[in-house]
């Protein structure tokens, strides 16, 4: 079962949060035409989305991990570099097999790892550094 939203997933990250709200988004959509078995027709706007989405996005959590000097910037590159290699995967499957409702359904487990794995685990660990802290009130 896909997960839905929930702001338990945000980082406290205005630029963040929306940024995963998208991908979660784009998830569901693919999530759905799978059922409707419409799969072979949007796996490949699905894989070039998500090769879209981790660029941009990678680039914005990496800029500010290293902005605060985060000290898992590394680690967390190579997490990064991992999915781009299972979205190098898709995107070699579909040129090589052709769209498929199979490939659609991979698509998404992909993302579905991601979501789960990565965006609530991994990014909660960067984020607690780097959030905001909000500003301290003064009573007179």
């Amino acid at each position: 079962m896909l997960k839905n939203w929930s702001d338990s997933y945000c980082l406290g990250i205005a630029e963040i949060d929306e940024q995963h709200r998208g991908f979660f988004e784009a998830a569901h959509r693919l999530h759905d035409q799978i059922l409707n078995c419409q799969g072979e027709h949007a796996v490949e706007e699905a894989v070039a989305f998500l090769r879209d989405y981790a660029a941009r996005h990678f680039q914005t959590e990496e800029a500010l991990m290293r902005r605060d000097a985060f000290p898992g910037l590394e680690a967390h590159q190579r997490l990064h570099s991992a999915f781009f290699d299972s979205l190098d995967q898709l995107g070699y499957d579909l040129e090589v097999c052709g769209a498929s409702q199979h490939l659609a359904e991979r698509a998404l487990e992909v993302a579905q790892d991601w979501l789960i794995d990565h965006i609530a685990c991994e990014d909660q660990q960067y984020a607690i550094r780097l959030r905001p802290f909000p500003e301290p009130t003064t009573t007179a």
